[in-house]
């Protein structure tokens, strides 16, 4: 457990290197995306800040999870199996779009590889047996 820990603040400390550098480097990335068109690029100057944003106070969350997992919450586990699994495919997905600059493709695949270990550590099976759904007792 205590290595899908280590994964999920790997995966968010990407995330927030990405959403770092996206603020830092926002022009670019909005000129980029644009690719020279100006009705483009306004549309990406109101949607780039988005995901930056978001990621900040996803984070927040990701302690949350943590905690809960070590606590052997089942919801939590199914959570994380959710997390990984969509979370490397919607980052698979924006790295096929080319809508962004290598340096960010680069720090979306690296994601996505640790979202993949995640989703491996979680279905080893002595994980799995740590959040296997109780069974009832009958009397």
């Amino acid at each position: 457990m205590t290595r899908m820990i280590n994964l999920l603040y790997a995966n968010l400390g990407l995330a927030l290197l990405q959403a770092a550098l996206t603020f830092v480097f926002y022009g670019q990335l909005v000129a980029y995306q644009a690719h020279g068109s100006a009705e483009a690029y306004s549309v990406f100057e109101n949607t780039t800040w988005i995901r930056p944003v978001a990621v900040s106070l996803i984070s927040l969350i990701y302690v949350g999870i943590a905690r809960k997992l070590r606590s052997g919450s089942r919801a939590t586990y199914i959570r994380v199996v959710v997390i990984a699994v969509v979370g490397s495919l919607g980052l698979a997905w924006g790295i096929s779009t080319g809508q962004f600059p290598i340096w960010m493709e680069i720090l979306m695949g690296a994601q996505a590889a640790v979202l993949v270990g995640l989703f491996v550590a979680a279905m080893q099976s002595s994980v799995r047996s740590q959040f296997a759904k109780k069974s009832a007792v009958t009397a």
